[in-house]
């Protein structure tokens, strides 16, 4: 991407940005790449870099235990092995091993999360990792990063050999110490110490020629002599030897090990630049998460379509306060390219500028954008900005001066990929001159097709906007009652400068901004004043609109809570409806079991008075008891039951409420269906729907039954017979059959 010019306020703003992530990278190679980052103009490479940084952040979000230690900077140790006959030291191969094993951790981390993170394990897929790397340095250096005494045969002899003769020296000292001691010859300070690399003790200087040995160092004082005994020197001489050629056996190693590794020299540069690449790739996911950055969505052809959008490093410097950043949304397309955004002063015309520009400019570059997900990006070939003073000394160059090169930079390099920024369009002159020149530039700019935003006060500027396709009025919005800014760009209508409000809100004396004010052009005037107005109204209807949505949301919780207060009824009235159902069942049970043991009395027992009596006395509870008329309506119930049963018939339980539907007929046994309720019950305690109440069988019974009753009381004598008579036989076939109830059609 072409970025016009090099140096400026949204340059400066993207190499803060850029700072910022580099604080989140964990090696001097990573911050190192994250400055070196410039936008793209590949569409493909953006688009993977975006995705990347969308995985890595999903990485860090969910916790995941990805590799984020420190990793040393080994470019120099990769090119000493470039180099023929080098030879790595034991630091250098410590080094190498630490990247070696951040490397190995990576290549497990995405190992088994492939699938999850394409984009990022693609990086890794170009070469696979060597653990022959790995397992060499291990085979010569220990965790302590030492040389292992099984590093070579010799290796473990010298080291071998070199313990038992420290071992043979220690006891050398202690004896001569000991000796010296003895005489009197060892000073009150430390008896033995280090001088030149030599085991010495220190004796009383007066002794120095009586004792044999080698003196290497005498103290500042004169009084302490450091001596090498005469009978270690023969040890100690062994030890030396010994010593340098575990050195030499050491460098032996580290040479063929070297050499190894030599051989995948470009194999580790890879592993390096897959590190570093992650590194910054982990930073920039760490900095989205820190702004609430998101990836949007992008496509190859310019278009800006910003959704609740802000400026990253107002939103981090608000964050830090504790205060809350306004977000705006703003579209631009083919048809609607150019914004002339107008207001007062310190209302964030400038910031919404930027704001758009940065945003390109880090999409661009492969950083997550601090705005909605459902945002839509296109892509510029060329930014071109004009913000800030452009003054330059060294060329002699006033700031409108400055202002009218770059204009003329942007009249050439125009075209349909271009987003240019301008930024209080035309300042800098002759009002009159310079709002005349800004506007055919502007023209000029939407001749050729180009998208822009630009920032004004003036008024034909405005006029402009409104009139020419192409080109739109923008403002920032202006609560004209308690005068000030709220800082929320609106788009389709220009914007008051409220510059005598402004100044009348600053203290100037009244006097001073009435005489202004008949300076002023009568249609001018006219002009900023209807603006002002227009802005008052549209602040009243935005409050009322504030009032019905606030009346719309209590509506609408209120019919909420209606719909759920009506569902929790119907539910509670379902779980009545089941609870009476059950009840019922539980009762016709009881009811059933009674009645069973009641038939099976009745028929076992000669004594019928007797059952009936305990009958009536086990249903004391419910306050009611059976006479002999309600016996034998139960008897007829159950013979007209047993007759007229069949499946699909509706019955209702003895005592019971709810209707259910005969499913099969088993003897006396009926499977009735309620609802989704399935039971089994005997034929006694069930009731056909259609059974006959008042007429039929059973109401001539009860009026065969009065009728003897009233014969038995005109007719003492013969009354015990009847009822004797009427308990134990039933009526006659002939009567019987002229009651029988009809058949339906």
């Amino acid at each position: 991407m072409k970025l016009f010019p090099d140096h400026s306020l949204l340059v400066e703003e993207f190499e803060r940005i850029k700072q910022m992530t580099a604080d989140y990278c964990a090696g001097s190679l990573g911050r190192k790449m994250v400055s070196d980052i410039i936008p793209s103009d590949d569409f493909t490479e953006v688009v993977t870099r975006l995705e990347q940084t969308e995985e890595f952040r999903k990485i860090i979000s969910n916790g995941e235990p990805f590799p984020f230690d420190v990793y040393p900077d080994i470019t120099s140790e990769l090119k000493l092995l470039s180099i023929r006959n080098s030879v790595l030291s034991l630091s250098q191969l410590v080094l190498i091993f630490k990247v070696m094993n951040h490397a190995r951790a990576m290549y497990d981390f995405f190992k088994e999360r492939s699938i999850r993170f394409p984009l990022l394990t693609a990086v890794l897929k170009e070469i696979p990792f060597e653990k022959i790397i790995i397992t060499s340095i291990e085979d010569v250096m220990d965790e302590t990063g030492s040389i292992r005494s099984s590093a070579s045969p010799e290796l473990a002899r010298i080291r071998k050999l070199l313990g038992r003769k420290r071992i043979e020296a220690n006891q050398i000292y202690m004896n001569v110490i000991a000796k010296y001691r003895k005489s009197g010859w060892l000073t009150n300070d430390a008896e033995e110490s280090w001088r030149n690399g030599r085991r010495v003790v220190s004796i009383v200087a007066e002794q120095k020629r009586t004792a044999k040995g080698i003196v290497h160092d005498i103290s500042a004082t004169g009084k302490t002599c450091f001596i090498e005994p005469e009978e270690t020197l023969a040890i100690n001489a062994m030890l030396i030897q010994l010593e340098q050629e575990e050195l030499e056996e050491i460098r032996k190693i580290l040479k063929e090990l070297t050499e190894v590794l030599r051989k995948y020299h470009t194999v580790m540069k890879h592993y390096l630049n897959c590190i570093v690449q992650f590194d910054m790739i982990a930073a920039k996911a760490r900095l989205a998460i820190h702004l609430d950055a998101h990836l949007p969505y992008i496509e190859n052809k310019p278009n800006i379509d910003l959704k609740d959008a802000f400026h990253p490093l107002l939103y981090a410097m608000n964050k830090a306060n504790k205060k809350q950043t306004i977000p705006f949304s703003l579209k631009l397309n083919q048809e609607q390219r150019i914004l002339v955004i107008s207001g007062p002063n310190a209302g964030g015309k400038t910031v919404c500028m930027k704001t758009v520009g940065l945003l390109q400019l880090l999409l661009q570059s492969g950083f997550l954008t601090t705005c909605d997900g459902n945002s839509r990006f296109g892509f510029f070939r060329k930014i071109l900005v004009d913000i800030g003073d452009s003054q330059s000394l060294e060329f002699e160059l006033s700031t409108y001066s400055s202002r009218l090169q770059h204009m003329k930079v942007f009249l050439q390099q125009s075209n349909p990929d271009t987003l240019f920024l301008i930024d209080e369009f035309g300042t800098g002159t002759d009002p009159a001159l310079g709002g005349a020149l800004a506007e055919s530039i502007l023209e000029e700019m939407n001749y050729r097709k180009a998208f822009g935003i630009i920032t004004t006060h003036y008024m034909n500027l405005k006029v402009l906007a409104d009139k020419t396709p192409g080109i739109i009025n923008g403002s920032m919005a202006f609560d004209a009652q308690k005068l000030l800014p709220r800082f929320y760009l609106e788009v389709g209508k220009p914007g008051s400068s409220y510059t005598f409000v402004v100044a009348e809100r600053s203290g100037l004396p009244p006097s001073v901004i009435n005489r202004a004010r008949k300076k002023v052009k009568k249609n001018s005037l006219v002009l900023e004043e209807l603006l002002n107005k227009m802005e008052h109204e549209k602040g009243e209807v935005a409050r009322l609109l504030d009032i019905n949505k606030s009346q719309e949301r209590k509506l609408e919780e209120l019919i909420n809570k209606y719909e759920r207060n009506v569902a929790s009824q119907e539910k509670r009235v379902e779980i009545d409806d089941e609870r009476v159902r059950q009840r019922e069942l539980r009762l016709a049970n009881q009811l059933e079991e009674r009645f069973k043991r009641f038939v099976k009395d009745w028929k076992e027992s000669k004594n019928k008075k007797a059952v009936l009596e305990r009958y009536n006395s086990s249903l004391s509870s419910r306050k009611s008891k059976l006479s002999e008329k309600e016996v034998l309506i139960i008897e007829e119930q159950i013979k007209y039951t047993q007759q007229h049963i069949k499946p699909r018939k509706k019955v209702f339980l003895r005592d019971g409420k709810v209707e259910g539907v005969v499913e099969s007929v088993d003897g006396n046994k009926i499977i009735i269906v309620f609802g989704n309720i399935k039971t089994t019950a005997d034929i006694s305690r069930v009731l056909l729907a259609d059974m006959p109440k008042e007429t039929g069988i059973i109401t001539a019974k009860i009026a065969t039954e009065k009728k003897k009753e009233q014969h038995s009381k005109n007719h003492p004598k013969k009354n015990k017979e009847v009822i004797t008579n009427n308990v134990k036989q039933p009526p006659s076939e002939e009567k019987k059959s002229k009651f029988l109830p009809r058949k339906k059609v």
